[in-house]
């Protein structure tokens, strides 16, 4: 008797594939009998059937988006989880997407950096399935230009540490940038739809001495305007540091305190503390660590940014920064940008404020939202009141990130009449 199962006779081998053959071919000619007998319904059914087996992940038909250091971890919220997976620490989400009768489309939303890297190298990515690898917008800036080359076809580089070496052409590849400023130019090839409300942080390291714990507008105009890249404020020398070029924590502090690009830009080189990676604080603090005791430094960043990374929900490039003593300072009469602690939540006089305060906006082509071209799904996730981000419970996480939720006064979500090519 051969090996197996006592009391189990093995079939021979000359039976075993005719077995095979009948089991196969009768099976097929079972189902083919139940088809026909069924008629249309056998039919539909196993149209059904072969419909379910062949559904794709969401992330093939979703919207791809890029842009804004400032907003992304809470576009990645939205998406579904902030810190994004792998991480020990992600939070997750339901989410956001487009309503029934648009299928339900839901958003991918690419960082401004990539996992572990940084906005000055930011390398490439590729936002969808069989799609080109493009440089990955690390700004603001960047995700409106590649965003309206996309819709123009002319080709997306960015404009330092590009990975590719050459433009390329990125049609289809991008449905919407995030910006954390309007627009620049004048035009109606885009739409600038605000959602919330962020505001310019300066945060600052003292040596723990707390001479720097309250600034003033004049104070901040003086130090940025000065060609050594120092002032003396409160009896410490301060340096002037500014984020990457380009980036909106850095334009929106040179527009609060009324000075030029050019200007700033030459205090940062003399400070030796010029184009850092915006939004962390750890790498502020790496420089202004480094400096001796009574001599400070200052840089600017998102309010938001600062407050979603404290409260865990995004993924936090500050925390030796928060342990070495880096804060955000009070400025004039309106007090830090947050209060409390742990979790901290937006200072809403702060963020009220015409001088610091700012929308945060989801930029979309224009011939994407309105007439004949009209994508009815990326409207019922953006625009409008009744917009799916414009929602009670995603306006709740979106102030869980450090955002306020706009009043009147600063504008209504949703809205389409902000435009611009830049």
């Amino acid at each position: 008797m051969g090996r197996g199962l006592v009391g189990v006779d093995r079939p021979t081998p000359n039976k075993e594939p005719a077995l095979r053959s009948f089991t196969r071919f009768g099976t097929l000619r079972v189902a083919t009998a139940v088809a026909v007998v069924s008629g249309t319904a056998g039919l539909a059914s196993l149209a059904a059937l072969t419909t379910s087996a062949q559904a794709d992940p969401s992330f093939v038909s979703a919207y791809a988006g890029v842009g804004a250091d400032v907003t992304q971890d809470v576009y990645a919220g939205i998406s579904g989880a902030s810190p994004a997976p792998p991480a020990s620490n992600s939070n997750f989400y339901i989410p956001i997407h487009s309503s029934g009768a648009t299928n339900n489309k839901t958003i991918d939303s690419f960082d401004a950096a990539p996992a572990g890297g940084t906005t000055v190298n930011p390398g490439c990515v590729t936002t969808k399935l069989g799609g080109p690898s493009f440089d990955r917008p690390n700004s603001t800036t960047a995700g409106i230009a590649a965003l309206l080359a996309a819709v123009n076809g002319t080709g997306w580089q960015n404009s330092s540490a590009s990975c590719t070496g050459a433009a390329v052409n990125v049609t289809g590849q991008i449905d919407f940038a995030r910006a954390a400023r309007g627009p620049k130019s004048s035009g109606t090839t885009l739409t600038f739809v605000p959602f919330a409300r962020d505001a310019l942080g300066v945060i600052e390291y003292d040596h723990g001495t707390g001479h720097l714990a309250t600034l003033t507008t004049a104070q901040l105009t003086a130090l940025y305007s000065s060609s050594t890249g120092t002032s003396t404020i409160n009896g410490d020398t301060v340096y002037a540091c500014l984020t990457l070029s380009g980036s909106t924590p850095r334009s929106n502090l040179e527009a609060a305190i009324g000075v030029s690009d050019a200007t700033a830009n030459i205090a940062a080189n003399a400070a030796g503390c010029n184009n850092v990676q915006q939004n962390s604080g750890d790498n502020f603090y790496t420089f202004a660590s480094a400096l001796p005791s009574g001599s400070d430094a200052v840089i600017p960043i998102s309010s938001g940014s600062w407050i979603s990374q404290a409260n865990g929900v995004a993924v936090d490039r500050s925390s030796a920064a928060r342990a070495g003593g880096v804060d955000l300072a009070a400025i004039d009469a309106l007090g830090k940008p947050y209060t409390g602690s742990a979790p901290e939540v937006p200072n809403t006089t702060y963020y009220q404020s015409t001088q610091y305060g700012y929308n945060v906006y989801t930029v979309l082509p224009t011939t994407k939202i309105t007439g004949f071209t009209k994508d009815a799904a990326l409207v019922s996730l953006f625009v409008g009141p009744t917009a799916s981000l414009c929602a009670s419970g995603e306006q709740s996480l979106v102030n869980t990130f450090g955002f306020d939720s706009l009043t009147v006064a600063e504008g209504t979500c949703g809205s389409t009449t902000t435009t611009g090519n830049s």
